[in-house]
C-alpha cells in the first residue's frame, strides 16, 4: 500500500503546492459542512473537495459513477457494477399479511409493486439485482404478477400459486423458482413463525438454484427515464403525505400512508396506521418515487375470492416525486414490454434515481394527497 506522505515529499514544488492549498479549501469546507448535509447532494460536494488531492498523489483520475442500474436508475462506478451487471434479476412475491410483518429484504429491492391478494389483503412482488438479502416470509403465486415478471426477464421465487397462474408459469416460459419443486435447496420454513407465513430463502440461495437449473443473467432491460438531479431542498413542500385504499372495502391494516421527508426527498411508509419495517436491519421501508396504477379489477370466475386484473392495454396513474405529485397515463402493450408512464402531454415521466414502489390499486380506489 502506497504512502501518501512519502508521495508528497517526492511531488515538484507547484504539486506540492497545490496539496496544501485543497487541504486548506477542505478545512474550510468543514465548516460549511452543516449546511451542505441538508441537501440531498452532500457526500458528492465533500467527495469533489477532497478527490484532487487523491489524483495528486496516485496520478489516477477519480473513477466516474456513472454506470446506471437498469432498475431504479442509481448510478455506479464501473467496478462496482461490476458485481451485478452480469446477473439474473430476481422476482420475489412477499405476503403483506399483518402475521407477516415485519417482512425480510423488501427495502433491498429496487421496485416493489403491491397489489390485493384475496379478502383485501394485499401482497408485493419485489424485484432484486444490485443488493444481496434475506428474503421472506414468500407466499404463492398469482396470474397478474406473471406479467410483471416477464418486463424483467426475472427469475421467479414463490410458494405454489393458484391453478391458472401456475398454469401460465409454463405457457409464458417464466424462469421458474417455485418452493414447490426447488424445495430445501433455496427455500427453509422457520420455527418462529406459524405457517403460511414462515417461508424464508435469500438472493444467494435463489441465484444459485437458478444457476442450477440454467437460467442466467444478464438480460435486456428496457429502462425508464430517470432525471439528472433530484428537486433542491428549497423547491420541496415542507410536508406532503399520500394516503392509499385498496378499493372500496379496503380493510384498516392493509390501508396504506406514506409520508414525505423534505430533508432526504423519501417517502416512509405506513402500513395499517403504524411504520411499516424492515425486519433485516428494524428501518422503516421508503422509497424516492411512488406510482399508483389503476386497474380495472373483477372477481374471478373460479372463485375462492381471486381477482382478475387488466395488466395491459392503458390507464390512469399519479406519479408521487420530490413531494408533488403527478397526473399520468400507464401503458403495456405485450406480455414482455415495459409498462411506462406518461404525462398528460404524452411525454414519458422522468423518475428520481433510487427505490421505486408501485401501488396497484382497482380503478375507483381512493388516493388522498396533500
Amino acid at each position: 500500500m502506497s504512502n501518501p506522505f512519502r508521495a508528497f515529499r517526492k511531488l515538484p514544488a507547484f504539486k506540492k503546492f497545490l496539496v496544501v492549498l485543497t487541504l486548506v479549501f477542505f478545512v474550510a469546507a468543514c465548516g460549511v459542512a452543516g449546511f451542505w448535509f441538508a441537501e440531498s447532494k452532500a457526500a458528492e460536494k465533500l467527495q469533489r473537495v477532497f478527490s484532487p488531492l487523491g489524483t495528486l498523489l496516485t496520478g489516477k483520475p477519480e473513477e466516474p459513477t456513472d454506470f446506471p442500474n437498469p432498475l431504479n436508475g442509481v448510478l455506479y462506478k464501473a467496478s462496482e457494477a461490476a458485481a451485478w451487471k452480469d446477473l439474473l434479476p430476481l422476482a420475489v412475491i412477499i405476503e403483506n399479511h399483518t402475521e407477516a410483518r415485519p417482512q425480510s429484504g423488501m427495502q433491498r429491492a429496487e421496485i416493489t409493486y403491491e397489489v390485493l391478494a384475496e379478502g383485501g389483503i394485499t401482497r408485493t412482488m419485489n424485484i432484486y439485482l444490485a443488493q444481496e438479502t434475506a428474503l421472506g416470509p414468500v407466499r404463492s403465486n398469482r396470474t397478474y404478477f406473471l406479467d410483471w415478471v416477464s418486463e424483467y426477464g426475472a427469475g421467479y421465487s414463490h410458494v405454489g400459486g393458484s391453478p391458472e397462474a401456475q398454469s401460465k408459469v409454463q405457457s409464458y416460459k417464466i424462469k421458474d423458482l417455485d418452493q414447490f419443486s426447488v424445495g430445501s435447496e433455496a427455500y427453509q420454513r422457520v420455527s418462529s413463525r406459524f405457517a403460511p407465513h414462515n417461508v424464508y430463502t435469500s438472493t444467494a440461495k435463489l441465484r444459485a438454484a437458478a444457476k442450477r437449473r440454467g437460467y442466467s443473467g444478464p438480460v435486456q432491460i428496457a429502462m425508464w427515464n430517470f432525471k439528472d438531479k433530484e428537486a433542491t431542498s428549497g423547491a420541496r413542500p415542507a410536508k406532503f403525505n399520500v394516503k392509499i385504499n385498496f378499493g372500496s372495502s379496503s380493510l384498516p391494516d392493509y390501508r396504506v400512508e406514506w409520508r414525505y421527508d423534505k430533508v432526504t426527498n423519501t417517502y416512509l411508509r405506513l402500513n395499517g396506521g403504524v411504520a411499516h419495517l424492515d425486519a433485516t436491519n428494524k428501518k422503516q421501508l421508503s422509497a424516492k418515487n411512488i406510482i399508483v396504477q389503476y386497474l380495472v379489477t373483477t372477481p374471478d370466475p373460479s372463485g375462492h375470492s381471486r381477482l382478475r386484473m387488466q395488466t395491459r392495454g392503458s390507464g390512469k396513474a399519479i406519479i408521487f416525486r420530490d413531494g408533488r405529485a403527478y397526473s399520468a397515463n400507464w401503458r403495456k402493450s405485450t406480455l414482455t414490454s415495459r409498462t411506462r408512464f406518461y404525462d398528460t402531454k404524452g411525454n414519458e415521466i422522468a423518475l428520481n434515481r433510487g427505490k421505486i414502489w408501485i401501488e396497484i390499486v382497482p380503478t375507483g380506489s381512493l388516493v388522498r394527497y396533500n
